[in-house]
């Protein structure tokens, strides 16, 4: 069967612990170009996962006809402009998250991946972990009733003072939380009420809008969602996590029941209860759900291969990435004034 050949730019630490080990296990995946701007990376990746060559330059990667995706695994610095260039060479690409500075910049990349006709994913990795999958399931089979609340909370376990350097835990950490809580809830956030007591913000901005520069300071953030089905949302974001604490948990409260992802006082990844008439005096059935444990990040290198191999559509696109940015828009505007904001279609 035919292999989807890869180059890689970035071979740094989200790379080594999480991409490349996954899709080094991908079957139909093969690993061609490794690049990074310091070689003793690039040569090391070559020699742990089983590149065939490594470059310093990524423009190696996008000359080669050979090349049927690539991956961009580098700060977000350099995002728009791999992106962009990739497109133009007729790559796919796996993007590291959050995929532009800007709504601009972003719209910027989703007409380009649209004009040459390729598929763009983000690394929005917790809508593919196995117990996420088990809890969409249980949602979409309606076991727990129609969405009404949702408690989302991201956490990481970084030093504070490293936060700005990332953009804020709302762009780098808080976007998984954004895009999980809409894979298993279905529905789009629209609206947005944002709290943050985390270093202030002082960096100059250009207002806000398009060309507003999205990354910030803050170390932590409360945000509330109101969602297109009439579900509201309580987003807790936290940068500092010293007990290294679950990167998320996630409780989903429907009209007959509720279900815990990654409960911390319970070893279920996914627990949940439900009774047949949703009265809330009534007994609840409580039970585990199955889950199908895989390798770490299997599921969303491999979804994304198949993808391109079969010609179907289960992986994130370009669009679902601009919606993070979209949030976060929504919730600085809202730091501003005070107010509930509502949430910029594309």
């Amino acid at each position: 069967m035919k292999k989807i050949r890869f180059g890689v730019i970035g071979c740094g630490s989200i790379a080594n612990e999480y991409h490349l080990p996954a899709l080094q296990r991908v079957e139909n995946a093969q690993l061609v170009w490794a690049c990074d701007l310091i070689e003793e990376r690039a040569q090391k990746a070559k020699e742990d996962f089983g590149f065939e060559k490594y470059t310093l330059d990524y423009h190696d990667i996008f000359k080669d006809e050979s090349i049927d995706a690539v991956c961009i695994f580098t700060k977000i610095e350099m995002h728009a402009t791999l992106c962009i260039e990739a497109a133009a060479a007729g790559k796919h690409i796996f993007s590291q998250k959050p995929f532009a500075y800007n709504i601009e910049e972003g719209r910027k990349i989703i007409r380009a991946v649209e004009a040459a006709g390729v598929r763009l994913t983000p690394s929005f990795m917790h809508s593919y972990m196995d117990g996420s999958i088990a809890a969409r399931k249980i949602v979409e089979e309606g076991i727990i009733g129609e969405v009404r609340h949702i408690r989302m909370r991201n956490a990481t376990k970084n030093p504070f003072d490293t936060a700005p350097s990332y953009g804020g835990c709302m762009m780098d950490i808080g976007c998984h939380g954004m895009d999980l809580i809409h894979t298993v809830s279905g529905a789009d956030i629209e609206e947005v009420f944002a709290l943050h007591l985390s270093p202030r913000d002082d960096t100059p901005r250009q207002a806000f809008g398009e060309k507003a520069d999205l990354n910030g300071v803050e170390n932590t953030a409360i945000l509330n969602y109101r969602l297109s089905n009439g579900a509201t949302v309580f987003h807790e974001i936290f940068w500092t996590q010293v007990a290294q604490t679950n990167r998320f948990e996630m409780e989903i409260y429907g009209t007959k029941g509720v279900v815990y992802l990654y409960n911390p006082h319970r070893s279920d990844i996914v627990y949940y209860g439900w009774n047949l008439d949703g009265h809330p005096r009534k007994d609840i059935h409580w039970q585990a759900a199955p889950v199908e444990e895989n390798f770490f990040g299997y599921i969303h290198h491999k979804t994304f291969v198949d993808d391109l191999l079969n010609g179907t559509y289960n992986s994130k696109t370009a669009r679902d990435a601009f919606v993070p940015l979209q949030v976060v828009e929504a919730a600085r505007r809202s730091f501003e004034t005070g107010r509930i904001e509502h949430v910029l279609g594309i």
